[in-house]
Order: C-alpha cells, then structure tokens, then sequence
C-alpha cells in the first residue's frame, strides 16, 4: 500500500475522453462535502499563485515545518485543516493530527506566499512523501478544472486496479479515478440487507469489474496531477455500486434526516 501512495495513489484523467465512462441515470442528491470547502465558491478566482518543487523539510513543528530548497528555503505555516492519504486511509484533520504523519527528509512541497499589507505569509498548501499526501482543501479548489454534479446518477464502470479502508481506484480505458466510501456508511445488500461499507469492502476485489452510480465527478488539473498523482475524484452515493465480477451489489441506504 505504501508503495501505491508513493507512486501518487491515482489518475491519469483527460477531459477529452470522460464522455467515454460518465452516463447520467435518475436520482437524488447526497453530500460529500459536509462542510468542507473544497469546492466553495467556484466562480471567486483565487487571488494566489502556488510554488510547487521538491525539499528536504528540516523540522516539524506544531504550527509550521521548515523546508530548505533553491526554490524557497525558511518556515511554512502549517495550522488548519487537511485532506490526507495516508497508510490505506483518506481523511480530513487539523494540522495537529495530520503532522505525526510527516518525516524530515525529501518531499514534494506546494506553497504560496500570501502578502497582506505589509505583511508576507508563507503558507504550506500540500506536500507528498513516500507514503503520505497532504493538500489543503484551498489546494484542490486553486487546482479544480471541472466539478461534474448531477441530482441524477452518474454511471461509472471501471476495474478495481487498488484500495484502501474507504476508497476504491478505479480504471478503465486508461482513466483512473479515487471512490471514495465512508467505511461507516450504511448500504443495502442484495440477497442479505443492511450492512456497512467496512462489513462488504472486501468483496469487492483487486481485479474486479465493478459499476458505480454517483453524484460527484471532481477534475484536477494536469499540473496537479503530473506531480501528486491524481486529478479525478469521485463521491456521493445514493445509488448502488455493482460489482460485475462476483455479483455483489449494494445499494445506497440513507434514513430520513440523514
């Protein structure tokens, strides 16, 4: 698994060819982001340019990590909150949790030096190591290229290539793409009923064929992708995930006020 996220986990994506694995179905909406603001306002142009290179961080700190490169040499701020990838696992976490994840030593580091005033903020804004990616959701939004959102479903079919504890990576036709699944979400199976996505994750096999009905599509840019890995996302299910290959099929259950 450490070696899956070193090579970046994901995605080679073009938006030429999504046409090619994207069918819309009918069906309601169901939100990913729970308050997360990868996405907010998608029209507001970020007032921000992001330096992405390679460093050797020096120190970690409980509000910054210290980096040393030709590009920038000198402390980034670090507080706040964080999208991680880490051993198996996608989460969100603030700083304080997420920094036991960091080593000293070689890293992709993004950054962007924020000016207020006369004031210069370094800020740190995602970093990649051996078996770690960090980004800001700031990152993400600076780097969105498109958000596919459908109330009705979007049909996805794709081979299981790898996985972790709540996501899926998904491939076909050469597109790569990250499912995410909260391992404690509630489904429907068929011939046995209700289980969680923890309880069945493991039928769902390396190799498999599976089909996925979505809400979400997110595309990064190719900048992004080229160095942390990944430029496709996909989430939000009220609809069934398939697995072609065995049969299984589980099917999104959501109780009212959920």
């Amino acid at each position: 698994m450490k070696k899956y996220v070193a090579l970046g986990l994901i995605i080679a994506v073009l938006l030429s060819t999504m046409s090619l694995w994207l069918q819309p179905y009918g069906g309601t909406d169901f939100d990913f982001n729970a308050g997360v603001e990868v996405l907010a306002k998608p029209n507001v142009k970020l007032k921000f340019k992001v330096k992405l290179f390679e460093g050797t961080i020096t120190a970690i700190t409980d509000t910054a990590i210290t980096v040393e490169a030709e590009e920038f040499s000198g402390n980034l701020i670090a507080i706040g909150k964080w999208i991680y990838v880490y051993e198996g696992v996608i989460g969100i976490a603030e700083w304080a949790r997420v920094k036991n994840y960091v080593e000293e030593g070689r890293a992709l580091i993004a950054m962007a030096s924020i000016t207020k005033g006369n004031k210069t903020l370094d800020v740190l804004l995602g970093l990649k190591q051996e078996n770690l990616v960090l980004v800001r959701p700031i990152l993400i939004r600076y780097y969105t290229e498109k958000h596919y959102h459908t109330k009705a479903y979007i049909g996805i079919y794709g081979k299981i290539v790898s996985k972790g504890g709540n996501f899926l990576l998904i491939e076909n036709k050469g597109i790569r793409g990250l499912v995410v699944v909260d391992a404690e979400s509630t489904w429907y199976k068929a011939g046995y009923g209700l289980v969680t996505w923890k309880d069945v994750a493991d039928e769902f096999k390396v190799g498999d064929l599976i089909r996925i009905f979505c809400h979400n599509v997110l595309i990064l840019k190719e900048e992004f992708a080229e160095r942390f890995g990944f430029n496709a996302v996909i989430w939000g299910y009220s609809g069934a995930i398939i697995d072609l290959t065995s049969g299984t099929a589980i099917s999104r259950y959501i109780e009212k006020g959920e």
